[in-house]
């Protein structure tokens, strides 16, 4: 038996809704990257040039992430939504528990190379959830 290519395993209203979002995505993407400019030209430093770039792509991903799940366009049909899920968590919770301590040795200031994977870390642990409770809603759904 072989395997399909990947893009082949969805259906034609995944593939729109897949298109819809990823829009969505670059909307959300320009209009993150036009906050910062403008913050950037009155003066205001929140973070790092590479820590702002890697939070913005971040946020990005987790929007698309989560809005495809939500819209049922995340998984292709053969693919383990557990499995998925169950990667970005770890991941999170990993991106969390590693970077923590370093985070809080500075003195008094966290370190921005440390929190950027803490919200990262953060961002990844919302995207599990969606998909736990989108899991969740679907099974209790069948079930009815």
């Amino acid at each position: 038996m072989t395997r399909q290519p990947r893009a082949t395993q969805f259906d034609e209203r995944q593939v729109a809704i897949r298109g819809q979002v990823f829009w969505h995505g670059l909307l959300v993407a320009m209009g993150l990257l036009v906050v910062a400019a403008c913050l950037q030209a009155g003066g205001v430093v929140w973070a790092s040039g590479f820590t702002q770039n890697v939070l913005i792509i971040l946020v990005v991903a987790t929007v698309v992430a989560t809005e495809a799940m939500l819209r049922d366009a995340f998984f292709a049909r053969h693919q383990s939504h557990w499995l998925m899920i169950g990667l970005y968590g770890v991941t999170g919770l990993a991106l969390i528990a590693t970077n923590t301590s370093g985070a809080l040795a500075a003195v008094g200031l966290a370190r921005s190379d440390h929190v950027v994977f803490i919200v990262s870390g953060v961002l990844w642990c919302c995207i599990a959830v969606v998909g736990i409770v989108k899991e969740v809603a679907e099974a209790a759904r069948r079930q009815r």
